[in-house]
């Protein structure tokens, strides 16, 4: 019997151990989107640190919505499609062909980054 009782004991703590690592993992690739949900708006943006924005795309809206959805309003346009982030948090893919590198992301900040061809490396900040 008391066999019985080392043994559960033993298999009941390798259960509990493997279940926080699960749950551990889940909540760091929740928190990497929710800190991306949210209708951003563009403070600037700059190709090799001088500033590129247009009068039209001051205060344009980058808005990412749970269940992978975005929307842009850019200058009398608006673009949909879907976004998703890398499980690292280094990677903001829209519709599974734009990459672009997260430099920094918090509640109140999102800068991101893209190599534009002969352009050269754009940046966006948002607010």
């Amino acid at each position: 019997m008391k066999n019985l009782k080392k043994n559960f004991s033993a298999v009941f703590l390798t259960i509990c151990v493997l279940s926080g690592f699960l749950f551990t993992s889940c909540d760091k690739e929740e928190t990497e989107a929710n800190l991306i949900v949210k209708n951003w708006t563009l403070e600037s943006k700059t190709v090799l640190g001088a500033s590129v924005i247009t009068d039209c795309e001051k205060g344009s809206t980058w808005n990412f919505k749970t269940g992978g959805k975005y929307e842009i309003k850019d200058c009398q346009d608006t673009k949909t499609g879907t976004w998703r982030i890398a499980d690292d948090g280094k990677t903001l893919t829209l519709d599974d062909v734009k990459a672009y590198k997260v430099v920094e992301k918090s509640f109140s900040n999102l800068v991101i980054e893209l190599q534009a061809g002969d352009l050269g490396l754009v940046r966006w900040t948002f607010k």
